[in-house]
């Protein structure tokens, strides 16, 4: 549902390189009157800046050949006004960093919804001081089937590989309706993390977005087969339902992996530990 506007329209360029994505977005802002223009990477977004007049441009971090921060650092070079929201599944420490410093408006973490996208949209341009239709959207989110759900997965951990932040590993939570909750990829953590695993990530993710760490009832998709790191927290949040592509005999097969030797558990100071417990569980 949208409200008419009297009002030019404003100008928006989407810079991304995952067609579905860009189309998404697209067709969200051109229902609410904004006139769109696409482009694929950095460059194609420089030459639409160069020849069409912008009012906002939301931009992709990992294109290629270049990226949604070579684009933000050309306007900084050149000395353009342009507000940039920066859409990303990278929630790392080191990328809001560097988008604050290169004075970007925005961050918004893949996936992002009709409602998100079109608020954050107007919130910006009426603050630039821009033409911006009075936007009503119902509430909605979209489900998709498991089989699409796990393409996603599939694209993610292509996606992974192809901008060299890890492996072909992808995962995401989905509730019960298949409402696409939370997405994680292997690896997109700008420190060195054992822990970095796509299903972690994931998790992670949700219970920061749904403010709790209690996922029974919400579904995980994987790329692989979880790790045994990844199964004991799914097992810790709750969560009982798990579709995966690849078992660890799949991957195994497919590529030489590192063999290690089985850690060695060995139980000491049982008595010592024991009474730290006991302490601690005696009131004051």
């Amino acid at each position: 549902m949208k409200l008419m506007s009297t009002n030019p329209p404003a100008s928006i360029l989407i810079a991304e390189d995952n067609e579905v994505s860009r189309n998404m977005m697209s067709g969200i802002l051109r229902a609410q009157d904004y006139e769109v223009h696409g482009a694929i990477d950095g460059e194609s977004a420089i030459r639409v800046i160069k020849s069409t007049h912008i009012d906002l441009a939301l931009v992709d971090i990992n294109m290629a050949p270049k990226g949604g921060f070579e684009f933000v650092r050309y306007l900084v070079a050149e000395g353009r006004k342009l507000p940039v929201i920066i859409i990303t599944g990278d929630d790392s420490t080191d990328m809001l960093m560097e988008a604050t410093a290169l004075g970007v408006q925005r961050v918004l973490q893949k996936p992002v919804t009709p409602e998100r996208l079109l608020e954050s949209v107007n919130r910006i341009l009426k603050r630039q001081g821009q033409n911006a239709p009075s936007i009503a959207v119902e509430s909605h989110e979209t489900s998709f089937t498991p089989a699409q759900l796990m393409e996603k997965v599939l694209d993610l951990a292509a996606e992974n590989v192809r901008t060299k932040k890890g492996g072909p590993y992808g995962a995401l939570v989905a509730d019960a309706q298949g409402q696409i909750v939370a997405l994680g990829a292997g690896g997109k953590s700008g420190r060195v993390d054992p822990a970095a695993h796509a299903e972690i990530a994931a998790i992670c993710k949700a219970a920061e977005k749904l403010g709790t760490a209690d996922l029974s009832g919400y579904i995980l998709y994987s790329s692989s087969q979880p790790t045994k790191v990844g199964q004991a927290v799914i097992a810790s949040v709750g969560i009982t339902k798990v579709f995966y592509g690849l078992s660890h005999e799949d991957i195994g097969a497919l590529q030489e992996i590192r063999k290690s030797a089985e850690p060695v558990y060995e139980q000491i100071e049982q008595k010592q530990a024991l009474a730290m417990f006991l302490a601690a569980r005696t009131p004051d």
